[in-house]
């Protein structure tokens, strides 16, 4: 099992709590296998979209995704008020981070983180 780092996307995948929390919240694990088996390509739906360091709208905004970005796609999680976010990875920019469903998602399924 990897544990959650901050920065870039390495062999760990950075996940955050599926509904909200603080910074200081315990750590989440993923395996390495799970996490580049079920990756899949995905799109924004829109320019300007906030990748948020959790999934939630009121996290920090990790950066900006757009229509021309490659994007990689890990896992979903339903976030509060019945929200649906996708992890992913803006390969264009090499932002991890999460995106609302209505922004953008995966080319086919991924499962559920």
């Amino acid at each position: 099992m990897l544990k959650k780092t901050a920065g870039v996307l390495g062999a760990a995948i950075i996940l955050g709590s599926a509904y909200g929390g603080t910074a200081s919240a315990a750590p989440e694990t993923v395996s390495a296998a799970t996490a580049g088996i079920n990756a899949e390509s995905g799109r924004f739906y829109q320019d300007g979209v906030n990748i948020r360091n959790r999934p939630n709208l009121t996290a920090t905004i990790n950066g900006l995704g757009y229509v021309g970005h490659k994007v990689t796609v890990y896992c979903g999680t339903p976030g509060p008020l019945e929200t649906y976010w996708w992890r992913i990875t803006d390969n264009t920019t090499g932002v991890p981070g999460y995106i609302e469903q209505s922004f953008g998602g995966p080319n086919s399924s991924v499962p559920r983180c």
